[in-house]
């Protein structure tokens, strides 16, 4: 039998056979059969010819020892060549036997296309599949997630990223489980529960995948209920990407400290930590998922991602990604959902992310969603206004070159030396457009105003246009024509404007000139805008610089200034510190100081109709029938409580303007007004008595029958506000709206429909900015006659007072959320801010703050009394302080002052 035949044989069976060793051990085979018939072959040879000699040797009887000791070695040959039969026999009988059980039976059940058809697992393992085009599914999404939160988790992510998904979204959960949501898309795996860790689910999860969506997106990712997708981020991310290769992307872990040495991972081999998400490309879930079942039988830990990719490394011969940067790009805050409830959302880190993880509160989860959004629509701004920009540069161009076309007409009517002149002109003009748009284009975009509008930049674009031709004409061609530099003059002989407007400087405080405090900190908005300015720069200037192998970091803002243009936005004036630093070449670093110029603009005002759940809330907080709405708005009564302790004079001009503004009016939505007077003894030897107060109200009461005012009488101590107002307050039933002001407030007829508008039952609170007068001596106008009907508002007569909170409109049943005022402070202020805070701090309730017209808060002398505690001293001298007047106003009297000689 030819060996080297049946050696050809067996290579051509292992071609056929689809198991990825086969070849590799056939050619081992043959050559070792190859060498084996060689070797054989040489022996039958010498066997031949030894048997050849010795026939010939053989006339003589004399030479029988000589034949003997030919012949007798043959048995010792056939018996080597036995043996090697049977080993190479038994060799080829395990080939043939290992790849025949291999081809007819698998280990795992062989799956099937959309077609019914069976595939052989096998034979995926190196295929190379197809691109899918970009308009089809570029993505799916597999969320793991269980029974408990199919009615809270996957419900919020449906309504915020998966809606922006290019591709599917599937929930996975145990068996068993089922939601009536029909926007979920649900897959519920048979004998999977929902206990911890979720190997079984997760690795059942990818089976499922591969079983019916292979062939249908060009990517995979895996992800937990608790992560937010920045979905653009992440289309960006894989259009950039050949899917075709094995890619398992994610952030690369190789356990904890604890864990080195335990996880059984191999020399360079780490896994894909499950939190942040995991990325597989079709050809790396094609390559593993076969043999998901070997997977599942072979467990070293309990960690649901590190077994993952240990199948992954081992059946698709692919690693984690290894870059560093994927622990930004796949962010995992180390502070998990209270990261995301910090006031500034607006870290590097999250904004360049793909995933967010981990948010576990359907709250923060919202509020990451709705901060996505608002980052979205800055981003397609700022490509529309350099769009525009754009637009308006090349219209300019189009224009200049009409100009220039219509100047060539009037020269070609002159002699001919003009004419001959004007032709080389021309000649030279047009071809300089591209070159000019060039300079134009390169003068933007270098350029360092952040978010520029196009009103504001309409002259600068114009300057800088201007400049640019100029340069070209005095470098390119001298001996231009003046007519034509005339012409340009003309066109562009516009100024740049100069808005109005007073810079405020800051530093650790800021520092204005036009407010009522004239240093203070820094305002947490103002100081998001700053971070959110320098944020910006930074990585403008960088993303050329890195390139070079340079790049600046920064440290810290020196000082600034910042202008607020209500029309446009706000203009800044940064001195940054940074360092310089040289990697490519001759290391350095160095530190540098950059002034940077920067406009912020205001996204334009856009309306939004509110649903008809919030819109009922606001006209019938009681969900009344939409019929009925605004009649029952209006009747809602409203229960006004003023503390009173002594300043009789006062009272009374409070009685005066609720009898002209609610008793005397006629209006439906007056008629359920109702002012109750809380009556305590004062603590001022000065004020009127308990006693005095009393019997006046109800002689009031008594002479203009007034049965909307009603008289509470506290013979319980001294007078404190916080007690005055809760024991006011017990009085009323939970749905009863209360509005609490000060003694010292007039008020106009449009309050109370403000009232009943901005305080929702369980649901909102109302603290209106209230306008207080100052002190009288120092206005330079005459003294204002109080008009209960409208007031006269301006900066020299007082000022909004931002820190008040002493009214408040709130339903009784929500103030008892918040457990009421705190009844021990005694003596002046503190307790508006402390039961400010309280609602500020509720989850249920929200705080509504609003300049309010309605309100004014007429001037009294303010005496602080020494008795008074260290934090309630200082409030009450600040206060009074800032009503004695406005700086303008002092500054005219100190004015008027000198002019008289009296300083």
């Amino acid at each position: 039998m030819d060996l080297l035949k049946i050696c050809a044989s067996i290579r051509s069976f292992c071609r056929i056979l689809s198991e990825p060793d086969a070849n590799k051990i056939c050619s081992d085979k043959t050559v070792e059969l190859a060498l084996l018939s060689n070797t054989l072959h040489d022996s039958f040879q010498l066997h031949t010819t030894s048997k050849k000699t010795s026939r010939q040797t053989l006339p003589s009887p004399n030479n029988n020892r000589i034949v003997s000791n030919i012949r007798g070695p043959t048995w010792w040959l056939s018996l080597i060549l036995l043996l090697l039969s049977v080993v190479i026999g038994f060799q080829l009988g395990l080939v043939f036997l290992c790849n025949i059980k291999r081809c007819i039976t698998d280990e795992i059940n062989l799956s099937q296309d959309v077609d019914g058809n069976r595939t052989n697992s096998l034979s995926i393992v190196s295929i190379n599949l197809p691109r899918v085009p970009e308009k089809k599914q570029l993505i799916l999404i597999a969320v793991m997630t269980s029974k408990d939160f199919l009615t809270t988790r996957a419900p919020t992510v449906m309504r915020t990223w998966a809606k922006k998904v290019p591709g599917e979204v599937l929930f996975f959960s145990s068996e068993g489980s089922t939601t009536n949501d029909p926007s979920i898309n649900l897959v519920s795996l048979p004998a999977v529960t929902d206990t911890y860790p979720p190997q079984k689910k997760s690795f059942l999860m990818m089976k499922y995948i591969y079983d019916h969506y292979l062939n249908k997106f060009e990517w995979f990712m895996r992800v937990d209920d608790d992560v937010y997708i920045r979905t653009d981020n992440l289309e960006k991310l894989l259009r950039s990407i050949d899917n075709r290769k094995p890619y398992y992307i994610g952030q690369p872990g190789m356990g904890t400290k604890d864990e080195y040495g335990k996880l059984a991972l191999g020399e360079n081999e780490n896994f894909c930590m499950g939190g942040p998400g995991i990325i597989l490309s079709r050809e790396t879930l094609s390559r593993f998922t076969p043999h998901i079942k070997k997977c599942l039988k072979n467990f070293y830990t309990s960690h649901e991602d590190v077994e993952l990719g240990r199948c992954v490394h081992k059946y698709a011969n692919t690693s984690c990604t290894w870059s560093y940067e994927m622990q930004h790009i796949l962010y995992n805050h180390p502070n998990k959902t209270d990261g995301y409830r910090a006031r500034n959302l607006v870290s590097t880190d999250i904004l360049r992310a793909v995933s967010l993880h981990s948010i576990k509160d359907i709250k923060v989860f919202t509020r990451v969603h709705n901060f996505a959004l608002q980052r979205r629509m800055i981003e397609l701004e700022q490509r529309t206004m350099l769009l525009r920009r754009q637009v308006h540069l090349y219209e300019k161009i189009l224009s200049l070159e009409n100009d220039l076309k219509n100047q060539k007409q009037k020269f070609l009517k002159a002699n001919s030396k003009v004419k001959t002149q004007s032709k080389q002109v021309y000649k030279l003009l047009s071809q300089s457009d591209e070159h000019i748009a060039e300079q134009m284009m390169a003068l933007y975009n270098n350029s360092h105003e952040l978010f520029n509008v196009d009103g504001l930049q309409s002259a600068t674009l114009d300057r800088h246009l201007r400049n640019a031709l100029h340069e070209y004409f005095t470098r390119s061609s001298p001996s231009v024509p003046d007519s034509i530099r005339s012409m340009l003059k003309t066109k562009f002989s516009q100024k740049d404007k100069i808005l109005p407007g007073i810079y405020t400087l800051f530093t650790a405080s800021q520092y204005a000139a036009n407010t009522e405090l004239p240093v203070r900190s820094i305002e947490p908005a103002y100081r998001q805008c700053f971070d959110e300015v320098v944020r910006t720069y930074m990585e403008d200037v960088n993303k050329i610089s890195r390139n070079m192998g340079r790049f600046l970091e920064y440290r810290k803002t020196l000082y600034g200034y910042y202008r607020y243009e209500p029309k446009y936005g706000i203009n800044y004036i940064l001195d940054l510190f940074l360092i310089y630093r040289k990697y490519l070449g001759k290391k350095m670093s160095v530190p540098v100081r950059k002034r940077v110029y920067a406009v912020q603009r205001f996204r334009p005002l856009y309306f939004r109709e509110l649903s008809s759940s919030y819109s009922s809330a606001i006209l019938s907080p009681f969900g009344v029938d939409s019929s009925k709405k605004n009649s029952i708005s209006s009747s809602i009564p409203i229960r006004m409580i003023v503390p009173v302790s002594g300043r009789l004079p006062t009272l009374k001009r409070l009685l005066t303007n609720f009898d002209r503004v609610v008793m005397r009016s006629n209006d439906s939505d007056l008629l359920n007004v109702h002012l109750y007077i809380i009556l305590m003894e004062t603590a001022e030897d000065s004020g009127e008595r308990m006693v005095t107060i009393a019997s006046f109200v109800r002689n009031y009461l008594k002479q203009y029958a007034a049965p909307r005012v009603h008289l509470i009488e506290v013979g319980n101590g001294s007078f404190t506000r916080g007690f005055a107002r809760s024991y006011g307050a017990s009085k009323f039933n939970d749905t009863d709206l209360l509005f609490f002001i000060d003694l010292d407030m007039i008020f106009t007829r449009n309050l109370f429909s403000r009232i009943r508008h901005h305080t929702i039952f369980n649901k909102q609170v109302y603290f209106p900015i209230i306008f207080s007068q100052y002190d009288p001596n120092y206005w330079e106008t005459s003294k204002i006659a109080l008009d209960f009907t409208s007031f006269r508002i301006k900066d020299d007569i007082g000022y909004w007072r931002q820190y008040g909170f002493g009214m408040l409109g709130i339903y009784k049943a929500d103030l008892g959320q918040i457990g009421s005022w705190n009844v021990e402070i005694s003596g002046w202020g503190k307790e508006d801010v402390e039961i400010y805070d309280k609602l500020v701090q509720s989850r249920n309730l929200t705080v509504f703050r609003a300049v309010d017209d309605s309100l004014m808060h007429v001037f009294h002398t303010k005496e602080c009394s020494t008795a008074l505690r260290d934090d309630q001293l200082t409030m009450c001298k600040g206060t009074k302080s800032i009503t004695l007047g406005s700086q303008r106003i002092f500054v005219r009297h100190v004015k008027k002052m000198i002019e008289l000689n009296q300083i």
